[in-house]
């Protein structure tokens, strides 16, 4: 069930940058997990990748224009240092609005793999990432976007940062 643009969000997502205590709200996040199958059917090999992307809108004040121009500083980075980051979704869809604890909180370890700033008037909100999954979201009215992708460390030093829960 998708709901019109002009109703207000269901629920809130906040995003932490955990080394540098730096939190702020995002308009959009989802994770992608995935792994390289053979035509039988069966995983193949270490192949399993994470990505987290999510989605700021700059039009929402000074606070969140500060942590996309951090995370672009974190994108253009020589090395891609590996830093722990955490999302949580609030109020979750079971209509429980007074709630302020976390429906869903990830944690992960990972770097910034892709920084995309864009005006969705011109290009699309759906024009980025491997799916649509932003096409039904509230995110054509903004006037600007920050879509930033995050590679999540799935070796076995860091898997075990890998923790969804609810």
């Amino acid at each position: 069930m998708t709901q019109s643009a002009d109703s207000p969000r269901f629920g809130t997502i906040f995003f932490t940058i955990e080394d540098g205590g730096v939190f702020f709200e995002v308009e959009d996040a989802r994770l992608e997990v995935s792994r390289e199958v053979s035509t039988m059917g069966r995983r193949t090999g270490a192949s399993l990748e994470a990505r987290v992307h999510v989605i700021l809108d700059l039009s929402t004040g000074q606070g969140i224009n500060d942590a996309a121009i951090r995370l672009f500083k974190i994108s253009i980075q020589a090395d891609d240092i590996v830093q722990k980051f955490k999302v949580e979704w609030r109020n979750p869809a079971s209509g429980d609005l007074g709630a302020d604890r976390p429906a869903r909180e990830l944690t992960f370890s990972g770097w910034v793999s892709g920084y995309e700033l864009y005006r969705p008037e011109s290009t699309g909100a759906s024009g980025f990432g491997t799916s649509d999954a932003t096409a039904s979201t509230r995110l054509g009215r903004a006037d600007q976007l920050v879509h930033v992708t995050f590679a999540v460390v799935v070796d076995d030093e860091n898997i075990g940062n890998l923790v969804l829960t609810s």
